[in-house]
């Protein structure tokens, strides 16, 4: 069977089980269906070669599909951000994949991120306890630094990846964006004294990239939203600490519990008069104050 017939396979059997848990006679008349609709012919297809499915599946594109013994039926278990990422990946995959773009029915973002060539050996180095040895330019210099990092995690934050790490010359926690990091070596660890940090808990009240001061303190943030931009915060929120505390015609009002960052401010800045500071009074100074040397700039 052809690659392509198989990653269409493998598409309709996970879209299906995405929806609803079915039995192997339910899936074996789908995948039936869809092979006269398609023109394809999975009619050879046994129960043993769907368990080999199963495996493929799994291992390829990380998604796992379970079996309800009691039941007899198959579903997919994806109660976990890795899961649904892992979907989200697939689907991107398999319109890549299957896609025909000779006419550009599909466009994609321009503004490419750089760096993601790196993201398996930072992997690789976070499980071996390895060490990055890189050449890093920051956005507002030309000289070219020499960075020594032992990896804690990478970070996606608005289509940029970040690794942070322990630096061993300023033995302190670094944040370093991947494009801009120009040659990557992972080497062995030599001695060290690690610093304890907790990547689970790490950017738990953060918004972006930007960790706080080490005075700083966790704010309760309360924002009043337009009626029409609060469809967009509720259907992607800003923090998992998002409360709705107003929904109604003439606003969405959340609440938040977060550091108050300079990222998190530039979100608020960029939906204007969209959404009003609440709480806390200090930031919503802030805010007034950027407003005003951003009118200074345009006069």
């Amino acid at each position: 069977m052809s690659v392509k017939k198989t990653i269409l396979r493998h598409k309709l059997i996970i879209n299906k089980l995405r929806h609803r848990p079915l039995s192997w006679p339910e899936i074996d008349r789908m995948l039936q269906y869809e092979a006269t609709f398609l023109g394809y012919d999975f009619l050879t297809i046994s129960q043993r070669q769907f368990q080999r499915d199963i495996d493929d599946i799994r291992e390829i594109y990380r998604i796992s599909i379970e079996s309800d013994r009691s039941k007899k039926q198959y579903f997919i278990q994806h109660d976990t951000e890795e899961s649904e990422r892992a979907l989200d990946a697939f689907d991107i995959f398999n319109m890549m994949r299957l896609g025909e773009n000779g006419s550009k029915k599909i466009v994609f973002e321009q503004r490419k991120p750089r760096g993601t060539e790196y993201l398996g050996d930072i992997v690789q180095a976070i499980h071996n306890n390895l060490v990055l040895y890189f050449d890093y330019r920051k956005y507002y210099e030309t000289e070219v630094e020499h960075r020594r990092l032992v990896p804690i995690l990478i970070k996606e934050v608005r289509n940029r990846w970040y690794v942070i790490g322990q630096d061993l010359d300023k033995d302190s926690l670094r944040i370093f964006p991947l494009d801009r990091i120009l040659v990557l070596e992972v080497v062995k660890a030599g001695k060290f004294k690690a610093i304890k940090v907790d990547p689970e808990t790490l950017f738990e009240h953060s918004f972006g990239i930007i960790l706080p001061r080490e005075d700083q303190q966790i704010e309760e943030v309360i924002l009043s939203y337009s009626a029409f931009q609060g469809k967009y915060i509720k259907s992607l929120p800003l923090h998992h600490t998002q409360e709705i505390v107003v929904d109604n015609e003439e606003e969405l009002r959340v609440k938040l519990n977060i550091y108050v960052t300079h990222d998190f401010v530039m979100e608020l800045l960029s939906v204007g008069a969209e959404v009003k500071v609440i709480a806390p009074e200090s930031l919503a100074d802030r805010m007034k104050e950027e407003y005003r040397k951003s009118l200074q700039h345009q006069s």
